[in-house]
């Protein structure tokens, strides 16, 4: 997680934080906005439903409706537009063979 996002929650606190931001989106840019992100990243993951014949106690923390899971994707998506390789503190470019190229 980023040196601007401090502290780190359990997968329900986040979640209650992304729903707490989406009904009062904070201002770009500000700390606020830097945490949405992490919590809104951190609630994606702990969702990620299992594939077959993974072990169950790899299992997502979260259940997630499907609903809701593709509202959070899709917000997602917008609070990292324009952010091709995520909010990686040092920047990371891309890696051979990435197609970088807009559609």
């Amino acid at each position: 997680m980023s040196d601007r996002v401090p502290g780190h929650v359990d997968d329900e606190t986040a979640l209650e934080e992304v729903l707490a931001f989406l009904e009062s989106p904070p201002e770009a840019g500000s700390a606020d906005d830097a945490r949405f992100g992490a919590r809104l990243r951190q609630v994606i993951a702990a969702s990620i439903p299992l594939d077959e014949g993974e072990d169950p106690e790899d299992g997502p923390t979260l259940q997630l409706d499907a609903g809701l899971r593709k509202r959070l994707e899709a917000v997602a998506r917008r609070h990292s537009e324009g952010k091709y390789f995520g909010d990686h503190p040092d920047g990371i470019g891309p890696t051979l063979g990435m197609d970088v190229g807009k559609s």
